[in-house]
This record gives structure tokens, sequence and C-alpha cells, in this order.
């Protein structure tokens, strides 16, 4: 997976977001949850005592409210809730299970009272409900003290602890919050569970979002990588209606026209030019030799007569070349295939290459009858190019190997020579038209910088490639890879 793709990016940008999001929203909903069922234990404490305090109880009260208790919380093996009494200064009730680490006597007891009939400050303490009549206006309910909560921790029990009062007696009822933690515990890691999972659908949704809007961008990249000199005729299908991309496929489409049209003018004026220029320096020629021929030998005529012949002919092997490219750019170089002995082509092409420069040692490692289908004329123009190239680059006494090998089905032709080498920073541009390396290379060679473009359109016609390849040495290696035909059974028996 790429991990600079701008889709992978919007991908984990909206699953980060989307979980900060949850995350915090989570976090939030918790707290509430939290406080909201704890707030319910606190009215749960708050009614189980002040309903108990409207009047003055017993320690027995206390003792059968406790029981009560026991029983409405199932009999649990872990008290629910646990009582601590006192009226005026003797404690009347304490539970069996009061937890030793909590001290009734360090818990505040509130000094103000709740509702209308609370008394005001200086007034006499109202007396208590006569016992055995009911609640009423002639036998009034104490008043009772402002409930306080606060949570303790013994040991590894959490205690919800609340503390109220009448005037006479004072109530701390204790709850025990195991059960709460255990509840908001599975209701977290429901939480957290239910997150990954949300987190996984968001990141896959916005993969899929993402992909689907970039859709116009993946068109426009397949289309560019189709566009070469033979493909300008490609075209992006306006696939959406979203304003910015259908804006951006227009934009593209007529840069496209314009490219198309501006290379159609280009490389038809390349190739009517050069075909244009093939018939006056075809004539310039034939009177330059007739010239030649009619000068006195050893003459000042007979030597310019020459050395135009010279320019003359090398001018028609540069239009002749530009004639090629500019068929091979329109996707017209038209190829006259046939079996052809690339070993016989090959040590022409080094026979010539030792007649050209005999001051270089000329080698080969041939593998012998190998045939390509393949035109050729064109192949050993290729091949002569590579080949003259190797010579013009070379150093004093230089060499020049020449190798045909087969291997994983390709037919491998290397052409290397010594020499000053090709600087890392021309490597890439070689094989561009009219480029020639720096100048310290170049300053007393011929050339227009056409052979290697040639040679490559020409191998390439084959549907074949030719590549500088680096090796450990201190060589300069052209590498040609052709696809080898398979052997016909006639080849395999024979």
């Amino acid at each position: 997976m790429n991990l600079n793709s701008f889709r992978l990016k919007i991908a984990l940008w909206t699953g980060v977001f989307t979980g900060l999001l949850l995350i915090g929203s989570g976090i939030l909903l918790w707290r509430i949850s939290h406080q909201f069922n704890r707030n319910q234990i606190d009215r749960e404490i708050r009614n189980v005592g002040q309903a108990n305090l409207d009047r003055v109880q017993g320690g027995d009260h206390w003792a059968r409210l406790e029981e009560a208790l026991k029983f409405v919380s199932g009999n649990q093996q872990s008290a629910r809730f646990v009582l601590w009494v006192k009226h005026n200064d003797k404690v009347i009730y304490t539970s069996p299970d009061w937890p030793g680490g909590l001290v009734p006597e360090d818990f505040r007891v509130a000094d103000t009272y709740e509702g209308p009939s609370a008394p005001k400050p200086g007034q006499p303490l109202p007396a208590a409900p006569r016992r055995g009549e009911p609640i009423s206006p002639s036998n009034p309910a104490l008043p009772l003290k402002s409930a306080q909560f606060s949570t303790h921790q013994t040991g590894a029990t959490a205690w919800r602890v609340g503390v109220m009062g009448n005037p006479y007696m004072t109530l701390i009822v204790a709850a025990n919050m195991d059960d709460f933690e255990a509840r908001m515990a599975r209701l977290r890691n429901v939480y957290f569970t239910t997150l990954v999972a949300v987190l996984a659908l968001v990141a896959g949704g916005a993969w899929l979002v993402a992909r689907r809007a970039l859709r116009p961008v993946t068109a426009l990249t397949q289309t560019a990588e189709r566009v070469t000199a033979r493909g300008l005729d490609q075209r992006i299908p306006t696939l959406t209606s979203d304003a910015e991309f259908k804006r951006l496929i227009t934009v593209f489409n007529e840069m496209l026209d314009r490219l198309e049209r501006s290379f159609s003018q280009a490389t038809r004026f390349s190739a009517d030019a050069s075909h244009e220029l093939k018939t006056p320096l075809a004539r310039l020629q034939m009177e330059l030799e007739e010239a030649l021929q009619n000068a006195p030998a050893g003459s000042p005529q007979q030597e310019m007569f020459s050395s135009l012949l010279d320019e003359v002919s090398r001018l028609k092997a540069i239009v002749q070349k530009l004639l090629l490219l500019s068929l091979a750019d329109a996707g017209r170089l038209q190829l006259h295939r046939e079996p052809v002995n690339l070993t016989r082509v090959l040590e022409n092409v080094v026979e010539d290459c030792r007649l050209q420069a005999p001051h270089l040692s000329v080698e080969q490692s041939l593998v012998p009858n190998i045939e390509v289908p393949a035109d050729p004329e064109l192949l050993e123009q290729a091949l002569q190019n590579l080949a003259t190239n190797a010579v013009k680059y070379n150093c004093e006494r230089g060499a020049i190997r020449f190798e045909l090998t087969r291997e994983n089905g390709n037919v491998l032709v290397r052409v290397a020579n010594t020499g000053p080498g090709i600087p890392a920073a021309d490597r890439e541009r070689i094989f561009e038209r009219f480029y020639r390396a720096d100048k310290s290379r170049t300053n007393h060679v011929d050339g227009v910088g056409l052979g290697l473009s040639l040679a490559r359109e020409i191998v390439r016609a084959h549907g074949g490639e030719l590549a500088l390849e680096l090796g450990e040495d201190n060589l300069t290696r052209f590498l040609i890879t052709l696809t080898e035909p398979p052997s016909s059974p006639a080849d395999a028996g024979g």
C-alpha cells in the first residue's frame, strides 16, 4: 500500500477525526451516564434515610430497616446498604457489616434544614412527633437536615455515603458501589468495542467515498499514462457532474487537443521537409560527383568539391534519420519483417567496425544462429549506429565488445566500449534528439545527436528496448532486448 496515496490520507484523516470525535463524545456521555447513575444512588440513599427521619426512632427500628433493605436487594453476600445512627450524643445502631475504613465521626452533618417547616436560627427545636400517632398537622414531622454525599474507598470497595438527620438524630447511610462500578465497566467495555467497529466502518466508508470521489482523477491518470507520441488521441470521458472535476477534465482534454494538433503539425513538417530535401540533395550530390570527376587531379577545386560532397552526404544521412524519426513519431514506420540471422548481422557490423577503426581492439562473443523476425535493413542500421557511437566515443587503443546471448526467452545484444564514460547527469538524456553530452567528451566528435534516438525508435518498433546498462567495470554498455520467437516443433526436433 502506498503511504503517500491521497486516497489513503483521506481515509486516515477521516478515521482520525471521527475517532477523536467519537472518543470525546464517548467520554462525555460516559461521564454523564456515570453522574446520572450516581445521582440515582444518591436518591435511593436520600429516600431510605429521610423516610425514617420524620420522627425519633429507636435502635430496633433501624435494625428492622436494614433487614428490609437486605431483603429488597436480594440478600446479596455483600451488604448493599449499611447504617449508622446516633441519637443526640449516643450511637444507637451500627450495621454489623459497617466497613472498618469508614469512621462516622469524620463525616460532617449539615447545619441547614430543608423544606418550609425548617426552624429559623435562634428558635427552639420542635418537639418530636407523638409515638403511636400518624404524622398530621397536629402531629407534624420533624424537619430534615440537608443531605451530604461523598464517595470513599475502603480496600477494594467504593462506598457512596449519605449523611442526613433531624434535630435529634444523625443518620449515615453507605451504599456499596461494587455493582455500580461493574455496570459502568461493562458500559465502558461495550463502548470501546463498539468504537473499534465504528472506526473500522468509518475508515472503510471513507476509503470508498475517497475512491469514488477521486475516480475522475484516476481516469485522468490512466489517460495521461496512455498519452504518448502514438496516443495523443486519448481523451477522458466526462463521467462526473462535479463542477471542479468536470472543469479539470475539460481543460485536460482541450490541452490534449492542442498538443495533438501541434505534434501532428511538427511531425508532418519534419516528414515533409525531410522528404522534400531528399530530391535537391540527391541532385546536388550528383552534380558534385560530376564536378569532382571533371576537376583536375590535386587541384584546389577537387579538394573543395570533395569537402562539399562529404557535407552533402552528411546532410543526406541527417535527413534520412529525421525522416525515420518522424515516421516513428507518427506510428507509420513500416517494418518489412522476415527471419533475420542476428548472429550474421552482428558479424557484419563487427567486420565494418574493424575496418572503420583498425586502431581499436574489437572483441565478439556471439551465440551462433540466433534468428529473430525483424526488418533487416532497419535493425542493422540500429546496430551500426551503436557501433559508430562506440568508435566515436572511445580512447586511443581502446576496445569495443559485442555480445549476443539468450536469457529468459529474450535475445540480448550488448555493445560496450572503453572511453571517458557518460557522466551521471547526462545518462537520462542521451536518447534525446540532438542532445550531446558535455563538451569535453564531444568537442572532436562528429555528429548531431540523432544516432541513439533513431536506434531506440527502431528497436522499440521491433517490440524491444534499448537502454544504457550500468556495470561494475568502466565500460559504456548499451543493451538491446528483443523477444525471441518460440521455437517451432521442427526446430525443437532438429
